[in-house]
């Protein structure tokens, strides 16, 4: 395929959807106009991974915007953010601070059967970092116990509980304990047995 024959719809807005643009044409890449009845090769999305999103949301939030391979730009990201991604059915993720320099190859590689994560991103998507006491703690919490129950279990203390829990959650990108449950039992995440072995 010639890059010329190459036709990316863009999924974004503002001042963001015009450096995407910008970018894109720069690299010699066609961008369909929002009217277009033509059916893209590549849509380049704007996400933003840093933010909670299930797998499932995420795939119909890209699926919305039509079929086909889709590269997500997202202004940060970390490895789970990337995963989830993936998971979602992106083809690639470019973050936003590397726009200018990564897109079109990006677009390129998606074009040619590729799948492009940047290499910061790459290590740790399928192995998040939880210290034993974490998954411990987490465990025990979205089976439905307290804080005072898992000290107790644990022969912790309450605050160190919540220490744990604190770092868990962050890791995980969830805001709770609910939204640590629903990600860890969801089976579309698959981050059950990843986190918490054969505990969940």
């Amino acid at each position: 395929m010639a890059w010329s024959d190459l036709f990316v719809r863009v999924v974004a807005s503002g001042a963001l959807r015009e450096r995407i643009v910008g970018a894109l044409e720069a690299g010699s890449v066609a961008v369909l106009n929002g009217d277009s009845a033509a059916t893209p090769d590549i849509r380049v999305m704007a996400v933003d991974l840093a933010q909670p999103i299930s797998v499932k949301r995420l795939q119909a939030r890209l699926s919305q915007a039509g079929s086909g391979p889709v590269v997500v730009i997202s202004p940060e990201c970390g490895s789970l953010g990337a995963r989830r991604a993936v998971r979602a059915g992106a083809q690639s993720l470019v973050l936003e601070d590397q726009l200018e320099a990564a897109l079109v190859p990006a677009v390129r590689a998606v074009a040619a059967g590729l799948s492009v994560v940047p290499a910061v991103l790459r290590n740790g998507g399928d192995s998040l970092m939880f210290s034993h006491r974490e998954r411990e703690v987490l465990g025990l919490a979205i089976s439905g116990h307290t804080n005072s129950e898992i000290a107790t279990t644990l022969f912790l203390a309450e605050s160190t509980v919540k220490s744990h829990l604190s770092s868990a959650y962050r890791k995980l990108g969830a805001a709770s304990r609910k939204d640590a449950a629903s990600l860890l039992l969801d089976p579309d995440e698959g981050l059950g047995e990843m986190v918490l072995g054969g505990r969940s």
